[in-house]
């Protein structure tokens, strides 16, 4: 591989070890946690040396659940946003340089590039009277495997959306440094 793709992947590595310590922050907390005095991080971040613990003094309320949750979908946003354009100031995908569909990945990146776009577009909410909301939410249960039904926002779970996006992207990477 060439110097640029390298940096290239280190720069993703970047964003995925950063984005990693912020979630860490503001993992997916359920509303059944209200009342809670104490937390610990998710078993994600734990096994990636993350064991966080929360403290709440008066006990966890819905209104803490909820903005805990707010800001870590926006992280999970803010990690596909600076994904894509990581991936767009090396030159791999832009409004000018199409998607090479026959390479590994690309199913990824263009899920990717699809909601920067959403994200970036509008205020960060999924829009059911959006057409491009809907064939990208379309797209991503069709490409991800992931359940759509009765999604009133954006479904970013690591696991099933953050992490396979970040590995595909960085498969295409590769698949287009290999064919270049």
């Amino acid at each position: 591989m060439s110097d640029e793709t390298d940096d290239l992947l280190e720069a993703i590595d970047i964003i995925w070890q950063n984005f990693n310590s912020c979630k860490a922050h503001f993992p997916y907390m359920p509303k059944e946690a209200k009342g809670a005095k104490e937390a610990r991080t998710a078993p994600y971040y734990i096994r990636q040396g993350f064991d966080i613990k929360f403290v709440f003094s008066k006990g966890i309320s819905e209104g803490a659940i909820e903005k805990i949750n707010e800001v870590g979908h926006w992280i999970n946003q803010n990690a596909i946003i600076r994904l894509c354009a990581v991936l767009e100031s090396f030159h791999i995908v832009s409004n000018t340089i199409e998607i090479n569909f026959d390479l590994d990945g690309a199913e990824q990146l263009n899920i990717s590039r699809r909601l920067r776009n959403c994200f970036v577009h509008s205020a960060g909410r999924y829009k059911a009277f959006e057409s491009e909301h809907r064939k990208t939410l379309k797209i991503m249960k069709d490409k991800l495997g992931i359940s759509i039904d009765g999604c009133t926002d954006w479904p970013l779970s690591i696991d099933t959306v953050i992490q396979p996006l970040f590995e595909g992207c960085i498969n295409y990477v590769k698949e287009k440094a290999k064919n270049s």
